[in-house]
């Protein structure tokens, strides 16, 4: 179950043709930067019992830029992983819980508005 957010840059406003590759390229390093601590912070505070470790350690994080939108997802690498996120009425999810818990942090270290987010 791959969930995520999206940093929209509006390209048509009165800034078109000002943003830097060098501006999209500082976003999307901060961007990996707030993944790495996104990512960290659902293995450290998954709320499910390991059993076998694979759940927990199986979280991860990717970052993709496509157009000047910045994308970081955060999933799960093990089958089972859409039943920790449902079971029980979400008693066991972490990704949307973890999503919730940074977008404002990354929002602000891009100096991005989240009224323009898109949520998935």
């Amino acid at each position: 179950m791959a969930s995520g957010f999206w940093l929209l840059v509006d390209t048509l406003g009165p800034l078109e043709g000002l943003i830097s590759a060098t501006l999209v390229e500082r976003t999307i390093q901060q961007v990996q930067d707030d993944a790495q601590e996104i990512k960290d912070y659902a293995q450290q505070n998954a709320p499910w019992a390991d059993r076998s470790g694979m759940a927990r350690s199986g979280l991860d994080t990717d970052v993709s830029e496509d157009g000047g939108d910045v994308v970081i997802t955060l999933f799960h690498t093990v089958d089972y992983g859409i039943w920790l996120e449902t079971i029980q009425s979400g008693a066991f999810a972490i990704i949307m819980p973890t999503l919730e818990t940074f977008a404002h942090k990354v929002f602000q270290d891009v100096n991005a508005k989240p009224t323009g987010a898109s949520y998935a």
